[in-house]
């Protein structure tokens, strides 16, 4: 069951992720704690994630586990957000957590809805970067990569963070976030969903754990 197939893409209109570097789904979700898993084919687990992404009542409820996907294992739902409120510390302390476990650890958010963008890189138990476009006091580390390399290009010396907000500089960057999504941080870090689906196996769908 749940061979993947080329043409199914994952997309939602608010599409978040969890990337661990490892090929283990079973390790992923035992480190996760990850509750009432069940198999389900990829046609209908990248229906679910749009259709949890748009749950009012409970978002943070479920989520979609991939088989491994060029060594990386993504986790996706709302419950993996770092622009939800409710979400950011648990899961920035459980990011930190797991990269210290696998190695290396990832969150993504990436708006269809033109919402912002936010990302955190976490290696060896430490979080190199964290921004979220909306919320730029959230921000955490150094930019570097494609966010560090877009910065310069815009001659931005420090930090976005940093910037003044009302400055021509903040509005220039701000105008940047289509050529530094979140996409494009992890096409350059993990892994891009939303691009790639080189994988055999079954997408699992399972209850994520409440920490409140």
């Amino acid at each position: 069951m749940g061979t993947a197939d080329s043409t199914q893409l994952i997309h939602a209109c608010w599409l978040s992720w969890l990337a661990v570097e490892s090929a283990d789904q079973a390790e992923v979700v035992k480190a996760l704690g990850l509750v009432d898993v069940r198999e389900t084919t990829w046609a209908d687990g990248v229906e679910l994630i749009d259709e949890v992404a748009h749950d009012e009542e409970e978002p943070f409820s479920t989520v979609v586990v991939t088989p491994s996907i060029q060594g990386w294992t993504l986790v996706v739902g709302p419950y993996f957000g770092l622009p939800y409120a409710r979400q950011t510390a648990h899961i920035t302390d459980l990011c930190r957590e797991l990269s210290a476990h696998f190695g290396k650890a990832q969150l993504f958010f990436h708006s269809e809805q033109n919402d912002g963008e936010a990302w955190l890189i976490a290696e060896g138990g430490r979080i190199l970067r964290r921004w979220v476009s909306e919320c730029p006091d959230l921000a955490l580390g150094e930019p570097f990569g494609v966010e560090r390399r877009l910065l310069d290009a815009y001659g931005i010396t420090g930090k976005p963070e940093d910037l003044d907000p009302t400055s021509d500089l903040a509005r220039d960057w701000a105008a940047t976030w289509g050529d530094c999504w979140a996409t494009t941080v992890a096409e350059e870090c993990s892994i891009n969903p939303t691009t790639t689906t080189a994988a055999t196996g079954s997408l699992l769908v399972a209850a994520a754990p409440s920490f409140e």
